[in-house]
């Protein structure tokens, strides 16, 4: 009885490294898993980030865009009014220099 006690020691002992073992071959298995599904989760979130980055770039460059074009317009619009308004006073002027240098120096 004494040698089948130590014999179930010993095959105990052998089941016990064997479940060791095991849990630690596991255990290896479930930290390499958490390890890579960590990195996935970091890739994901860096190219949503990065995609949300070129979006809300790409919409200030339209906002941007937008805005120039009504700054364009409107110093189209300014520009075409400074214009007309100065136009009249062109004859007149030219009328008063014509005087001044046929007066200065002669008409010939």
């Amino acid at each position: 009885m004494a040698e089948n006690l130590a014999q179930e020691i010993r095959d105990q002992e052998a089941s016990a490294r064997k479940i060791i073992s095991d849990a630690k071959a596991e255990a290896g298995k479930m930290a390499a898993a958490a390890q890579a599904d960590a990195e996935q989760m970091i890739k994901t979130t860096k190219q949503q980030c990065h995609r949300q980055w070129r979006e809300s770039v790409a919409d200030a460059e339209k906002e941007a865009e937008e805005k120039a074009k009504g700054l364009l317009l409107k110093g189209e619009e300014e520009a075409k009014n400074f214009y007309e308004s100065k136009k009249s006073q062109v004859s007149e002027t030219a009328d008063w220099l014509v005087k001044e240098v046929t007066s200065a120096y002669g008409s010939r």
